[in-house]
């Protein structure tokens, strides 16, 4: 059966590849019927994934077609009222954030927001990628400011049947914020290196793991040295079942996937606002990053990496590698 479906990237023969074979012919007209084969001369749908998806693969591509026109909600005959009205019913509303045990240990952070008194233009201006850093601590105040900002809830609103939601500074489908910050700590005064899990509520560390070489780190990030030099990193994780429970759609899952890029936008511009320069990245070996953040819930899994530093500047302010064109090039 798996030779069948891999053949099928090409138009073939069904009567042909199924000849003497009755349950793999049922079992491709059941594949057929539910969408994941088309007939060679079906003109509505193509056979072979156009570009970008045939480089990125089939997955992606049925990925793509089939959360096209999700709706909302379930059913053509259920409104928005009573789908609220029948999730307030179900009773099983996951938490807002992560619980705790009573006797867990947390390192709580100083509650002082750091001004910043920079302009918004400027902090536009000069938001860069860095990827050196100096060997300078981060402060802890600059540390608490930005994990506050970018993780931590803002204000708290009530919302009738979806209970009390938290506000945080970035876009959440909902407000249901599924976005868990890990924290790898290298060099930030104050506090001892290690693996701690932010808890936004209490806004403290709780300690995960012990401290990690800076090796070990940049091997899980595929070697883009972006940790190198970095006071700390944050791994971003989802617990997919906080906006499961609201959105039961697939393309639930695309907005998730964006919701980690409106929070990391905001961490990237907190940090230049701060004085601090901040490096992210989508590529990771989630295996491991699982086992280093100890998650052991399939719902939950990580989804983006940023590092933080103080950054090694040219003159004019910008990063040390960047380099500016010398010559008219044509575009």
């Amino acid at each position: 059966m798996a030779q069948l479906v891999m053949s099928a990237r090409e138009p073939a023969d069904l009567e042909l590849l199924t000849e003497g074979d009755q349950a793999v012919r049922e079992a491709a007209l059941n594949l057929l019927s539910l969408g994941f084969l088309v007939e060679a001369d079906d003109t509505e749908r193509p056979t072979v994934p156009p570009t970008p998806w045939r480089e990125w693969g089939n997955l992606a591509w049925q990925f793509h077609t089939s959360i096209r026109n999700a709706p909302f909600v379930r059913g053509d005959e259920e409104k928005i009222p009573e789908y609220f009205k029948r999730l307030a019913e179900r009773g099983d509303k996951p938490p807002n954030s992560k619980p705790h045990a009573d006797d867990e240990e947390i390192v709580y952070l100083p509650r002082i927001w750091v001004d910043m008194d920079i302009t918004f233009k400027s902090v536009l201006e000069k938001r860069r990628t860095h990827r050196s850093f100096n060997d300078e601590p981060v402060g802890l105040d600059d540390f608490s400011t930005l994990l506050h900002y970018t993780f931590g809830p803002l204000r708290f609103i009530e919302s009738g049947s979806m209970g009390v939601l938290q506000l945080r500074a970035s876009a959440s489908g909902g407000a249901r914020h599924e976005a868990e910050a890990y924290v790898v700590i290298f060099n930030v005064a104050g506090l001892q290196p290690g693996v701690y899990r932010y808890d936004a509520i209490r806004h403290g560390l709780a300690p995960v793991g012990a401290e990690v070489p800076r090796a070990t780190i940049e091997r899980l990030i595929h070697e883009q040295t972006i940790a190198t030099g970095a006071a700390f990193c944050v791994f971003t994780t989802a617990v997919a079942s906080r906006m499961a429970w609201k959105y039961p759609h697939p393309r639930a899952y695309k907005i998730l996937l964006q919701n980690v890029g409106h929070l990391s936008q905001v961490f990237s511009m907190t940090a230049a606002a701060l004085g601090l320069g901040a490096a992210l990245t989508g590529a990771f070996r989630d295996d491991e990053v699982e086992e280093l953040c100890k998650l052991d819930q399939v719902d939950e899994f990580p989804t983006f990496f940023m590092a933080c530093g103080v950054p090694v500047l040219q003159d004019d302010g910008m990063p040390i590698r960047y380099t500016a064109p010398r010559r008219p090039s044509k575009q």
